[in-house]
């Protein structure tokens, strides 16, 4: 079973990349969610210590940037 937090990383892959390739393109979708991903695992959970810092939760967040491309991708 799929933890419920890298659910979350994954739907926000996803909109992240269905947002930001709708008005640019797919792989700028997929780009845009890799780097909130490791900004958010870096700034958000290393440095502030808000969170616990995860390679999976980066992973997760970048497969949804991934499904959002190719979503984008196929529907061209």
């Amino acid at each position: 079973m799929i933890a419920k937090d890298k659910k979350l990383h994954l739907l926000a892959g996803l909109a992240l990349s269905l947002l930001a390739g709708l008005l640019f393109c797919p792989i700028v979708g997929l780009a845009t969610a890799a780097v909130v991903g490791a900004l958010k695992e870096i700034i958000w959970d290393w440095l502030l210590k808000k969170g616990t810092p995860e390679f999976l939760d980066f992973v997760a967040t970048v497969a949804g940037g991934a499904f959002g491309a190719v979503i984008l991708h196929a529907a061209r």
